[in-house]
């Protein structure tokens, strides 16, 4: 537990993750296309429903798998290729800090992506009008669902290929190309369209737990493996 918290404060000071809230704010608000003009001028809206929106937009194809694995995807293979995961395990075991770099992920880009909803959403509030529908509760945990997929796929990716950049890059060309495949091949096929994981149904929340179960196995999987080597 002590080093799940160590990790916890650790992503809380880091200057990735406030990067990753700021631009979750920024990339929302692009989503509204043409409809921030009459947020911006006071029209009348429904903040909820631009909420709603925000949430669901294609940008988010792109954005948010970069967004999630920006604040802490990365840190497991830096601390194994430092050498700073020898005194980690000795202090801790191997099971502890497998589990503090998954939760680590898991927290950070759930955190970053809420607070930058929330943030986005008081903007709404505070520049909207008229009817409010109910808060699109569905749509926010898949988002954050999403996001977790997209981090753990990034550590995963950052340690298989031996390089940071691929906890950015991995998720990213993977939400990519599910997206292409979906729009070509697989058209109206569920679930292999990264958009289609945000719309909050169901069986849409029920595939993504069972997807973050999965890759989150796979990542303990190889971060095991990688540890042998280096530890």
């Amino acid at each position: 537990m002590r080093m799940i918290l160590y990790d916890f404060l650790r992503v809380l000071k880091s200057i990735w993750f406030y990067i990753a809230f700021a631009t979750t704010v920024v990339s929302l608000w692009m989503d509204l296309g043409p409809d921030s003009y009459w947020v911006l001028h006071g029209g009348i809206i429904d903040p909820m429903e631009m909420l709603a929106k925000a949430l669901s937009g294609s940008g988010s194809a792109l954005s948010l798998p970069l967004l999630a694995s920006l604040p802490c995807s990365a840190n497991a293979f830096l601390e194994l290729s430092s050498g700073a995961v020898r005194m980690a395990v000795f202090r801790s075991g191997r099971t502890a800090y497998i589990s503090s770099k998954l939760f680590s992920m898991i927290f950070a880009a759930a955190l970053s992506q809420l607070s930058g909803v929330l943030l986005f959403t008081g903007m709404l509030l505070a520049t909207g009008s008229g009817t409010v529908s109910p808060f699109p509760a569905h749509m926010l945990l898949a988002r954050l669902l999403s996001a977790i997929v997209f981090s753990i796929v990034g550590g995963t990716g950052a340690l298989l290929s031996g390089d940071a950049v691929s906890a950015i890059a991995v998720p990213t060309a993977m939400s990519f190309a599910l997206f292409m495949l979906s729009a070509r091949f697989f058209v109206g096929v569920r679930f292999i369209d990264p958009m289609s994981w945000l719309t909050g149904e169901a069986d849409t929340i029920l595939s993504l737990c069972i997807f973050i179960s999965a890759v989150a196995a796979l990542f303990a999987v190889v971060i095991r493996r990688e540890m042998l080597r280096y530890v």
